[in-house]
């Protein structure tokens, strides 16, 4: 695995750095640019299908994390802490095909969860490796309700928009399965995965079950919806009025509020006048914000909209596909990505 190969191959020359940005957090365009963030950081790219962010770049600690890459089924950025319209990327890692790959080593799968997988060279595979040039990828067989598919791939981060839109997990019904565990509801325009504070990732590497992987801070048995301490592994976990501040060489940090927010987190009101983003009231004994008309989040930070456009299509026929038993899938997905 080539994980630095695999991290520059994704950067996005759209997207330009800003040093220790408080508006966007962890943005960067290559691993160099991390070091403004402290020591042990790589820059991490997310495949996204939202208009005018389709790469999005973040730097993640590398101690100790289990970052989405290569055969690593981990963790992805989040984007809480950015502006409104990053806030709608929510991240699945994924096993996409890799179209450049000269070596392939096969995953033997014993268990159901693909917990016990084995890597083996793919049989007559005979690319030399060149330490320069080899890009590996991992042949894995996908199977569910009678369909299967053998993909040649390697694990990213993306969007999960575009997770339902491309079926990123190569059978209809089985990208819906892997959704829907990490929270998504049947006909949601925007589909929240473990409330926009981890990761929609494979139990184990090469398995078709996903789970999420919460950033530290969140409960991971409540698809990261419970928060449990101020702890934060993510630059851009704290939320729209906090900020996440790394300990230099390690994984995890603090989150330092800004006004209007206070608490694990930053996830309750403060009663002042920042509050609500000045768009709702707030409940000084709960710390909880009433969001005006219009508005919606923790904080009252983002923008609603009712109406149903773009993505929303795909992601309730995705969804059929679980539900409705009598469709074959190959027309499920025919109706779905046509």
């Amino acid at each position: 695995m080539k994980t630095s190969f695999l991290v520059l191959a994704l950067a996005a020359a759209q997207v330009s750095a800003d040093s220790t940005s408080t508006t966007y957090p962890g943005r960067c365009l290559t691993n160099k640019d991390c070091d403004a963030y402290g020591s042990g950081m790589a820059c991490i790219a997310v495949d996204s299908a939202t208009s005018g962010l389709e790469k999005l770049n973040m730097c993640i600690p590398t101690a100790g994390s289990n970052i989405c890459s290569g055969q690593i089924a981990g963790v992805c950025p989040t984007f809480s802490a950015w502006p409104s319209k990053y806030r709608k990327v929510q991240t699945v890692c994924a096993f996409l095909t890799a179209p450049n790959c000269n070596k392939k080593i096969d995953v033997k799968i014993d268990g159901s969860n693909g917990g016990d997988a084995n890597l083996e060279p793919s049989a007559g595979d005979g690319s030399i490796a060149n330490p320069n040039t080899t890009v590996e990828c991992y042949v894995r067989n996908f199977t569910d309700g009678g369909s299967s598919k053998v993909v040649n791939g390697i694990y990213q981060c993306m969007d999960a928009r575009k997770y339902v839109a491309t079926n990123g997990g190569h059978i209809a019904s089985l990208t819906a399965k892997q959704l829907a565990a990490c929270g998504a509801k049947e006909g949601e325009k925007e589909p929240v995965l473990c409330n926009g504070q981890g990761t929609c990732s494979p139990k184990t590497p090469f398995a078709q079950e996903y789970e999420c992987k919460c950033n530290k801070g969140f409960d991971g048995d409540k698809l990261c919806s419970k928060v449990t301490s101020n702890e934060c592994s993510n630059l851009g976990q704290c939320g729209a009025l906090g900020t996440c501040t790394l300990t230099t060489g390690k994984n995890s940090g603090s989150c330092t509020c800004k006004n209007g927010a206070k608490g694990d987190q930053c996830s309750l009101c403060d009663g002042t006048k920042s509050a609500c983003s000045g768009r709702g009231k707030c409940d000084a004994a709960t710390g909880a914000c009433t969001c005006d008309s219009g508005y919606s989040g923790t904080s009252c930070a983002d923008t609603t909209t009712s109406t149903n456009t773009g993505g929303s299509a795909a992601v309730s026929s995705v969804f059929a596909a679980v539900s409705s038993a009598a469709l074959a899938v190959a027309a499920t997905a025919a109706l779905i990505f046509a």
